[in-house]
């Protein structure tokens, strides 16, 4: 196998990089259900959302799902899960780009740091691993979304928010806390 001239493979323990593909693997499974949502509410066949809907970004189709729930008539379940996810993804979509897009560098205190160089910001591992419960939480919303949006073979199934989980401190900007 031809090695890599990178040297961060020292720099982070194999359980970092367990927990950090962990993180990866939900962040996307998160995105693949939003889009299903938006498939679902526009009554496309898996088919037809290929080209019309995953080619989105998750930004663009929480965009579209917002415009739909003013056009259809969600129900409550519906209306509750769509809310706690809006409220939680922009501080998921800060952790998942600033891992997914950054560099592994020294910070100004010598330990490690994922920094994003286009965005001129950097997180720690242990502000990355907080945001774990966070991300949970968004993935049961998710779940909860499709699930009131209706599940083929699953008619009637519901899927229930758990308790919010406490929004990590450097989240707060872009989480605000509330009920």
């Amino acid at each position: 196998m031809l090695e890599t001239p990178f040297i961060f493979q020292n720099q982070l323990t194999p359980f970092d990089f367990q927990r950090l593909g962990e993180l990866s693997l939900r962040w996307s499974h998160i995105e693949h259900i939003i889009g299903n949502c938006l498939r679902v509410m526009l009554r496309l066949s898996p088919e037809e959302a290929i080209v019309a809907v995953f080619p989105l970004g998750l930004e663009q189709r929480l965009k579209l799902i917002r415009k739909l729930k003013k056009l259809s008539s969600l129900n409550q379940e519906a209306l509750d899960a769509l809310a706690q996810l809006e409220h939680v993804m922009p501080g998921i979509q800060f952790v998942r780009n600033s891992v997914a897009h950054a560099i592994l560098i020294r910070g100004d205190d010598g330990d490690q740091v994922f920094h994003l160089r286009s965005k001129k910001r950097s997180l720690t591992k242990d502000e990355i691993f907080s945001s774990e419960e966070l991300t949970n939480y968004a993935a049961h919303a998710a779940l909860s979304l499709r699930y009131a949006l209706g599940m083929k073979g699953h008619e009637g199934a519901r899927h229930p928010l758990p308790e919010k989980p406490a929004i990590p401190e450097f989240l707060r900007e872009m989480i605000p806390i509330r009920n």
